[in-house]
């Protein structure tokens, strides 16, 4: 027969156990949001970027006319598009490896308090 404090120890271990729980799975969905993110922008880039190259117009240079001449006749839209398109892909994947260690270092946490607890 258990005592009072030893069951009431158990309840909250449980309630520890379904909190960590919920939270993984929170986890898990914000992971799985991130790289469906990520994947729809890398894919929508992919559809867009042909669109975008062909609007690109190259004009006629000779000789040392050229300098700067690639941000002239609305080239500098596909480098600004490009720029942007990268920094969004870094961030999505910046994000998704900090959750991705956050949940290592709090998985890793958790299976050291239930070792110190005794619970399943």
């Amino acid at each position: 027969m258990r005592s009072h404090e030893e069951r009431v120890a158990e309840a909250k271990r449980r309630i520890a156990k379904m909190e960590r729980e919920k939270q993984r799975r929170r986890n898990t969905v914000t992971m799985v949001s991130a790289v469906a993110a990520c994947l729809v922008l890398l894919i929508g880039a992919s559809f867009a970027m042909p669109g975008i190259a062909a609007s690109i117009q190259t004009g006629d240079y000779a000789g040392f006319e050229t300098a700067a001449s690639i941000f002239h006749g609305g080239a500098a839209l596909g480098y600004i598009v490009i720029g942007l398109l990268a920094f969004l892909l870094g961030v999505c994947v910046t994000v998704l490896c900090f959750r991705l260690r956050q949940m290592s270092r709090e998985d890793g946490q958790n299976e050291e308090s239930e070792d110190a607890h005794g619970a399943d």
